[in-house]
């Protein structure tokens, strides 16, 4: 084997966890159902389903970890969770872990439809205000570390404003964009734009191996977005 073919196989080896993000309507879905035609090389996932009981162990052991933490944010403010938004805390704070697990005993790349930037832009944007509150910053940068040292490559779709509201109102899936006033989705869409760099930087400056590969779905076609990825990964 030749020196080439040895950096190769490095470099593929180092890209194990990769997350698909971007607004609604970028077409996240469709490039996660492409992949599903590769499954010698891509693993799909989602995050742990609270639903289901064989992850009762995983939201039990790590939700236990997670009270006390979350009654350390409580000193100043009553802290009100619903119940969707503690399983995200409890996700976002174990999954990480959990995750290696299975990273370690794979041979494919593992893909992330939707993922802990996703998870943790949701709830910085719109989750409880003491995630936003002083204070709330070392919950935060653990959870920055512990995805840096997990996610490999962050693959971002993304198009117009103008393209995502056509295709939004125009597909048959609902969405809480497909009634808002025109203004009312721009601001929406610029908040998760906004929400995504900022944690995208966060990670970066948690790992230098961190990459970022931005794709404009109104100029590349799933299919030479796949080819990309290909390419990016090392794959023949």
């Amino acid at each position: 084997m030749n020196n080439t073919s040895i950096n190769n196989k490095h470099e593929l080896n180092k890209t194990r966890l990769v997350e698909i993000i971007g607004p609604a309507g970028a077409g996240k879905t469709t490039l996660f159902n492409m992949l599903k035609e590769y499954k010698d090389k891509f693993f799909l996932s989602n995050f742990p389903n609270v639903r289901s009981i064989l992850n009762f162990p995983f939201f039990l052991y790590f939700g236990l970890q997670l009270i006390p933490i979350l009654f350390r944010l409580n000193k100043a403010t009553k802290l009100q969770l619903s119940r969707q938004e503690f399983v995200w805390m409890t996700i976002l704070y174990g999954w990480p872990i959990a995750i290696r697990k299975d990273i370690n005993r794979r041979s494919q790349v593992i893909v992330l439809d939707q993922g802990p930037v996703y998870l943790m832009a949701e709830l910085m944007e719109f989750g409880p205000s003491i995630l936003r509150a002083e204070g709330s910053e070392l919950f935060w940068q653990v959870l920055y570390r512990r995805w840096a040292l997990t996610l490999n490559r962050i693959v971002w779709l993304d198009t117009t404003d103008i393209n995502l509201l056509e295709r939004i109102r125009t597909r048959d899936k609902a969405h809480i964009l497909k009634n808002e006033s025109d203004s009312n989705a721009y601001d929406l869409l610029a908040r998760y734009r906004k929400a995504f760099d900022y944690i995208i930087s966060k990670l970066e400056s948690n790992s230098s191996e961190l990459q970022i590969l931005r794709f404009d779905t109104s100029k590349l076609q799933p299919d030479e977005i796949v080819d990309c990825l290909f390419s990016e990964l090392r794959f023949s």
